[in-house]
């Protein structure tokens, strides 16, 4: 259990259906199967969880809306994974695609007091460019 006190699996159901609610409005099952990779099946087991958990608002073959509970905790997982993404592309010199993929794996274990840790020291970076100019000097990456 994560300090959202979900499992990786449901944050990433949950994060999915902020997407595609973001991208065209609403989330069905069979878009959330094939954005997550699983099975309908699957999805037709989880979103019920979700529901009773007050995470989510969905009849059957209709669409799924996040509750603003369920908008809340997907919030943050996105922004953990943005955050993420935003040090291994600015301070690691990670490709986005690979950026994206490593922040996906992580950001499940981050804790909230390290996410604001690492935003603040991003902000700090993105305030004195000098500062990451020699890290990325000693690192090879180069600006």
């Amino acid at each position: 259990m994560l300090d959202s006190g979900l499992t990786a699996s449901l944050e990433d159901y949950l994060e999915a259906i902020l997407r595609l609610e973001q991208e065209r409005g609403l989330a069905r099952g069979k878009d959330l199967a094939r954005r997550l990779g699983v099975t309908n099946a699957s999805v037709s087991s989880v979103v019920p969880k979700l529901e009773k958990m007050g995470l989510v608002m969905y009849e059957r073959y209709g669409p799924i809306h996040l509750t603003p509970k369920g908008k809340r905790v997907a919030r943050g997982v996105l922004r953990r994974e943005e955050v993420l993404v935003a040090f291994f592309r600015e301070v690691l010199g990670i490709p986005h695609a690979k950026a994206r993929q490593e922040a996906c794996r992580i950001e499940h274990g981050l804790s909230l007091d390290s996410l604001r840790r690492l935003e603040a020291f991003l902000s700090y970076l993105r305030k004195e460019p000098s500062a990451l100019k020699g890290w990325a000097d000693r690192a090879g990456k180069g600006t």
